[in-house]
């Protein structure tokens, strides 16, 4: 009998609930898919914007503003496939989280089966959707989400892999000044000491300008930054 071979696929829990969120983690793992795990709405909004994920799963109630503003946020953006589960069964919340973007909503406790029936069914749908764009692209400057990789004018860029989230959060937030809590949220992502350390923003900053431009990337003293398109 021919066996059916699954594409792995790269996914996104935001649940602020640890138990609930490593039993959905274990779900997904045993089908043979990988797992982030983000406990809050700013976490996940981050993660969501700055890496290549193939869906996200979501709950309703998160702290630091819900699952509902996290998802509005992240389509102004991305298309990224969204599965709301939720312990909500009404009716008015299913179609306010379907109206907001949502691709699909399951109620606590979800059936493994279901779950990863529907992942693999927004996932394939998604791919086969011309608008969404794995990459970035300003004026000679090229970021692809997928390989994790940036090019100038053609030549790929050495980036660390802190200065490429960095970069991917202010090329997705063009000529928007973005606070210098939300790029450090880059550096908490892959190392807590490193993001506690005094100036480290700016030592990646200086670095990113040197390679892509240091007119791209401006300075609002005491403010943030704002990445010129």
């Amino acid at each position: 009998m021919n066996q059916i071979v699954q594409h792995q696929l790269s996914i996104l829990i935001v649940e602020d609930e640890y138990h609930t969120c490593m039993a959905v983690a274990r779900k997904v793992q045993a089908a043979g898919h990988t797992v982030d795990m983000a406990e809050d709405s700013a976490m996940g909004l981050h993660m969501g914007l700055t890496r290549a994920y193939d869906a996200i799963l979501l709950d309703l109630g998160l702290p630091g503003g819900g699952g509902l503003d996290l998802l509005v946020k992240l389509r102004k953006i991305s298309q990224v496939p969204v599965i709301f589960i939720s312990q909500f069964e009404g009716v008015e919340e299913r179609l306010q989280a379907l109206d907001s973007g949502a691709d699909d909503f399951l109620v606590k406790p979800v059936d493994p089966r279901e779950l990863i029936a529907k992942l693999r069914a927004i996932v394939r749908r998604a791919k086969t959707n011309p608008n969404q764009s794995v990459t970035l692209v300003s004026g000679d400057l090229e970021v692809n989400l997928v390989t994790r990789s940036a090019r100038r004018a053609g030549l790929e860029l050495d980036l660390s892999p802190t200065e490429f989230e960095i970069l991917v959060l202010l090329a997705r937030n063009p000529d928007r000044l973005l606070s210098r809590h939300e790029l450090e949220g880059a550096l908490a992502n892959k190392d807590s000491e490193k993001a506690q350390k005094n100036n480290i923003l700016d030592v990646y900053i200086l670095r990113l300008r040197r390679k892509i431009g240091k007119e791209r990337i401006t300075n609002r003293r005491g403010l943030g930054f704002i990445f010129h398109g």
